[in-house]
């Protein structure tokens, strides 16, 4: 974004550029090129002809870019988003041993945390899909709250089917077990 605005401004009003035009200009005047110091008024503008030394580098110009500042009301507080970034990959990193774990050791308490580990990675990613896709600018203001609403219903709905299994059926893993066992039963016959 700040190349943007940087290319978006003349570029004849940079400092950094008129002093290299100008040392370019010099140099080419001393070897007889092409571009000689009658040639400078058609590539600066006219505030520029008189050098001034530069005191800033060019990295000035772009760390000084700003953004118009965020208007907060007094009770409201910044999100920060970089926490949530951090749960997330951790539950995705969880769940990279613990499925091969559930399904070796199977209990109520690796069922438990394989259904709410599963039901928080897919809302997360249902929610990305969601607030990435189903835009108020593009829907409307009431398509996307009735989206997220149903992300909602979804993980809700998930989460209470996952431990319905585990509670009063024969657990998350051995769902597993039994489904793969049709599988394989299906094949052999």
């Amino acid at each position: 974004m700040a190349l943007s605005m940087f290319l978006r401004t003349p570029v004849c009003t940079n400092q950094a550029f008129t002093k290299q035009i100008m040392r370019l200009a010099t140099y080419s005047a001393t070897s007889n090129s092409s571009l000689t110091l009658r040639a400078l008024p058609s590539v600066l503008s006219h505030k520029d002809h008189a050098i001034k030394p530069q005191t800033t580098p060019i990295f000035d110009s772009v760390r000084s870019f700003r953004t118009t500042a965020v208007r907060m009301s007094d009770d409201e507080k910044p999100h920060d988003h970089a926490k949530l970034w951090v749960i997330e990959k951790a539950t995705s990193a969880l769940l990279v041993p613990l499925i091969p774990l559930g399904l070796l050791i199977p209990n109520k308490l690796f069922d438990s945390l394989l259904a709410i580990l599963i039901t928080a990675h897919s809302f997360w990613g249902l929610e990305a899909i969601a607030v990435d896709y189903v835009r108020a600018s593009i829907f409307g203001p009431v398509i996307p709250k009735i989206a997220i609403g149903l992300v909602y219903l979804i993980s809700i709905a998930t989460l209470g089917g996952l431990f319905y299994i585990i509670s009063h059926d024969v657990g998350l893993a051995n769902a597993v077990r039994h489904f793969w066992s049709v599988k394989s039963n299906s094949q052999v016959a």
